[in-house]
């Protein structure tokens, strides 16, 4: 019987292996870079963000338990407190005509909620995920989803897309998080983000301070390397530019949030939030 299972040219751990062995993850738990070498962190920029974003805080609608009225409630594994909070205010923020996700679940549940409340149902929403279960549970029984669903590998999806999104529109990524041949990650960072209009605002999940995963994960044996090249990606990249680094905030400003937006601190979760500042150049 033929074997579908990939040929393995070394096994996990290998110094030629993607995959950490347990001394490479010891070693980035104790000794992950303390600076941030070549990257613009716009740390007054981020903080004067983020006081406009605290202006919405005190109007935060969900439960945190499931409820009829709410597609979204904190109490879920994946995008609760801290993470949503900020997603929440930055959309009554940036008020987007447009707003595309790759990856889609309990964050398309505070998107379309937070579009309906808000905006009127306004907002061009378009969910790319190719195992969309999640998400249709959490959608209401008569809601229409196939007109913003594209039930597709992002591999799989027509790049044009991405030219929709214009100045304050917002690209959320939430990806398997793996870098590697024929990944989605290859595709966004070779192909998505350079085609990006100016304006154009960009969220990716599960960035951490210092650009480094929990301890807890890498020792669970999570192969996730999404993050170490969005560092590289922003290192001397006059391009895009850094918004909001929510990790980075809370590591530095707790007091802060204390004071302003405390139920942060309950799940702080990790995310980064970048912009397409220039045109890239050509030659």
């Amino acid at each position: 019987m033929e074997s579908h299972q990939p040929p393995q040219y070394v096994p996990p751990g290998h110094f030629c292996s993607p995959i950490p062995s347990i001394e490479d993850i010891e070693r980035a738990i104790t000794t992950a870079p303390a600076s941030y070498s070549g990257i613009d962190l716009r740390e007054d920029q981020q903080l004067a963000l983020l006081e406009k974003l605290s202006r919405y805080y005190a109007e935060i609608p969900f439960p945190a338990e499931k409820n009829e009225r709410f597609r979204f409630a904190f109490h879920n594994p994946s995008y609760s407190w801290g993470d949503a909070i900020i997603l929440f205010c930055m959309i009554r923020e940036l008020k987007p005509r447009r707003i595309l996700e790759i990856g889609s679940g309990h964050t398309s549940a505070l998107i379309l909620d937070t579009n309906e409340r808000y905006f009127g149902g306004g907002i061009d929403c378009t969910f790319v995920e190719p195992y969309p279960e999640l998400l249709i549970s959490l959608l209401r029984p008569n809601e229409d989803h196939e007109p913003r669903l594209i039930s597709r590998k992002l591999q799989d999806v027509n790049l044009t897309l991405f030219d929709t999104l214009e100045a304050g529109d917002i690209l959320f990524v939430d990806s398997s998080h793996v870098l590697k041949a024929g990944s989605d990650c290859q595709l966004l960072f070779s192909d998505i983000l350079p085609r990006l209009n100016p304006g154009t605002l960009i969220h990716f999940h599960d960035v951490f301070d210092r650009f480094e995963y929990p301890p807890e994960w890498l020792r669970e044996g999570r192969g996730w390397n999404e993050q170490y090249a969005l560092r590289a990606f922003l290192q001397f990249n006059g391009e895009f530019r850094i918004k909001l680094f929510t990790a980075y905030l809370i590591a530095r400003h707790r007091e802060w949030f204390e004071k302003h937006m405390p139920n942060c601190l309950r799940n702080t979760g990790g995310q980064i939030w970048i912009e397409r500042a220039i045109e890239a150049r050509t030659t």
